[in-house]
C-alpha cells in the first residue's frame, strides 16, 4: 500500500451542478480543485486530435491536469451568501 492519506477531486466546473458535490466534499475534508474547461477541451484535441466530448476519455485528462498543477481553487459562497 501507498500510505496515501489526503485525496484531492479534480472537478471541470459546468454550470452549478458541481456546486453541491464539491460543498459537501470540502466539508468532509476532501481537497476540491477545478479544471478550465477550455484547458480539458484544448488537452483533448492535443491527445488525440479530436473535438469531440467523451465522457470516458475527460476523466484521465482532468486528473493529468491536476496531477501536472493545472487547476485553480474553487470559490464556493459560505454563510449568507450561501444562502442567496
Amino acid at each position: 500500500m501507498n500510505n496515501k492519506n489526503q485525496i484531492v477531486l479534480g472537478l471541470e466546473p459546468t454550470g452549478h451542478y458541481w456546486f453541491c458535490l464539491a460543498t459537501w466534499m470540502i466539508s468532509n475534508g476532501i481537497s476540491v480543485v477545478q479544471v478550465n474547461p477550455y484547458a480539458v477541451k484544448q488537452t483533448k484535441e492535443i491527445e488525440d486530435n479530436s473535438q469531440l466530448k467523451d465522457n470516458r476519455k475527460d476523466p484521465k485528462l482532468i486528473a493529468n491536469l491536476v496531477k501536472d498543477g493545472n487547476f485553480g481553487m474553487p470559490y464556493l459562497p459560505e454563510e449568507l451568501y450561501a444562502e442567496l
